[in-house]
């Protein structure tokens, strides 16, 4: 009775982890990492190769930490900054504080301050889709193999059941938490199903 109770609150308490999380993905959507988020940028062509460095640092100063800095010509003579918000006075005291560190004709006013669209979850992630599928069936079908004699619905129903709602726990957790998705999700992703999985089968072989 002990253990039927305890089992009652860990389901209860999975259903509220992800219905939270489904409820802030709904309003709030997920946090992504600035890459991947509806951002600004300047284009900076500085004529001559750029320190990151020296350019990461005056970014830091005049916008904050958040914000990402990138060479985006082979001689490496042209800079990119990208923030979630970049005003025009942030921009001015950029270009101003280059041209105290480098000599090169670009302007403020020329300097045009572009809106990145947010890139969609599943363009983020594309490419992994077909290959997580693919695994998933040849796990699916090699479990069925190897335990048959448990039962079909009892195999089927831990290995897709199990892996499933924990996936569905680890993105409610990063809603909720606001985890940056972005590269390093996949690994997460990956790590738990795993993990699952290995649970799944355990429990059938019990």
């Amino acid at each position: 009775m002990k253990q039927k109770s305890k089992n009652i609150i860990l389901i209860a308490i999975i259903g509220l982890i992800i219905i939270a999380g489904i409820t802030v993905i709904s309003v709030w959507g997920f946090n992504k990492e600035l890459r991947y988020s509806e951002s600004k940028k300047i284009e900076i062509y500085v004529e001559q190769q750029v320190d990151v460095e020296l350019v990461k640092s005056i970014a830091d100063e005049v916008l904050g930490m958040h914000n990402m800095v990138q060479t985006i010509e082979i001689y490496r003579d042209m800079v990119t900054i990208r923030a979630i918000d970049i005003t025009e006075e942030q921009r001015n005291t950029i270009i101003n504080k280059l041209k105290e560190n480098y000599e090169f004709e670009q302007t403020a006013e020329e300097t045009d301050i572009v809106i990145v669209p947010v890139t969609r979850i599943r363009d983020m992630y594309k490419q992994y889709i077909m290959p997580f599928v693919i695994s998933a069936i040849l796990v699916v079908a090699y479990t069925l193999v190897i335990y048959y004699k448990k039962g079909i619905l009892k195999v089927l129903r831990n290995v897709i059941l199990i892996p499933i709602i924990a996936e569905l726990l680890l993105l409610s957790w990063m809603a909720i938490v606001r985890f940056p998705i972005g590269r390093i999700t996949p690994v997460f992703i990956i790590l738990v199903y795993i993990a699952s999985v290995w649970y799944a089968m355990n429990r059938i072989e019990k």
